[in-house]
């Protein structure tokens, strides 16, 4: 496998560990806390992570057809639990794998349409599959960020989630 796409592809996988360790120790409820009305919460970058990866490699590399409702992510307020959600990311990860497995270096120039769903008020765009895994693991590395440090301040106990040692 390619150097670019295997990193890119270990780094997706190392943030949905993260998520899982992260969204894995919290209730319903707390999965779907918003600190803020406008705030998102964890359910809502959960549904949203699976969307964009769906989206972009699934779809735009993949060749499925863009099947993703993009303001639902955001608009929902509860109805799944985090096994759930983590269940989702999941399969997404496992059909993003299988559309990987087949490209080639040469494929890394090749350059593919993210498409929106016609009801959607978002414009198509066009990238090369390279900026596609690039995009698509640096998107998913910050809302994990946001996952892990959101899980962290709703956690009962402070357990460093990570098993990271930080100093006090």
């Amino acid at each position: 496998m390619n150097e670019i796409i295997g990193e890119c592809m270990r780094r997706l996988d190392q943030s949905l560990g993260y998520l899982e360790l992260a969204a894995g120790r919290l209730t319903e409820d707390q999965i779907w806390f918003r600190p803020r009305p406008k705030m998102n919460a964890i359910g809502n970058l959960c549904l949203h992570l699976a969307g964009n990866e769906y989206q972009h490699l699934v779809c735009a590399v993949g060749g499925r057809p863009a099947e993703r409702d993009r303001p639902s992510e955001f608009l929902t307020r509860g109805g799944c639990t985090p096994e759930e959600l983590l269940e989702s990311l999941r399969e997404v990860r496992r059909e993003s794998w299988a559309v990987v497995n087949g490209l080639t270096e040469k494929d890394l120039e090749r350059v593919v349409t993210v498409h929106y769903t016609e009801s959607s008020e978002m414009e198509n765009y066009s990238w090369s599959i390279q900026k596609v895994l690039i995009g698509t693991a640096e998107h998913y590395a910050y809302h994990t960020g946001q996952i892990v440090y959101l899980a962290k301040w709703l956690q009962e106990e402070d357990v460093h989630l990570l098993n990271w040692k930080h100093y006090d």
